[in-house]
């Protein structure tokens, strides 16, 4: 008799980042990002993981799987890398101070590429479709949750 194992997981591709959650101490974690994007070609980025429709997402913490809510991270933290959302036609850079409601501050560089007429800072924050709002901070890139963002000051 031959036996079959059927394996149901699709390969993806492991991300370290650095989770900061409501109420508790940043922690190193690992997200699996899939290796299609759904939408263009190429693997999927940090940002269509953070900004699709999912509510809740898978993590590994210290070897502990979990399914963490969207609406408790303040923040993910991750190695500045090649993002391809940021190499359309329209690419501008704002200088932005973030103040976060748990009282720390953000300050770098936010990408927006999207058409002259709607490139202020005010419409990306704005921008329902997208709950983190992306920032980088010299060598690292930050995905903020938009709902835990105080006060914004362009520079």
């Amino acid at each position: 008799m031959i036996s079959f194992r059927m394996s149901y997981s699709i390969p993806m591709v492991e991300c370290p980042v650095m989770v900061a959650l409501l109420g508790a101490d940043p922690e190193e974690h690992s997200v699996y990002l899939h290796q299609a994007s759904p939408l263009r070609s190429g693997p999927e980025t940090m940002t269509e993981y953070l900004n699709g429709e999912r509510r809740f997402f898978p993590m590994l913490c210290a070897g502990v799987p979990k399914m963490v809510n969207r609406d408790q991270i303040l923040w993910v933290r991750s190695p500045k890398t090649f993002d391809p959302d940021t190499l359309e036609v329209t690419l501008i850079e704002r200088l932005t101070i973030l103040e976060l409601t748990d009282g720390s501050r953000l300050e770098g560089v936010v990408p927006i590429d999207r058409p002259r007429e709607q490139s202020r800072i005010s419409d990306v924050l704005n921008d329902p479709r997208e709950a983190f709002l992306r920032i980088d901070e010299e060598g690292e890139t930050y995905y903020v949750n938009k709902g835990f963002i105080r006060t914004v000051i362009p520079r």
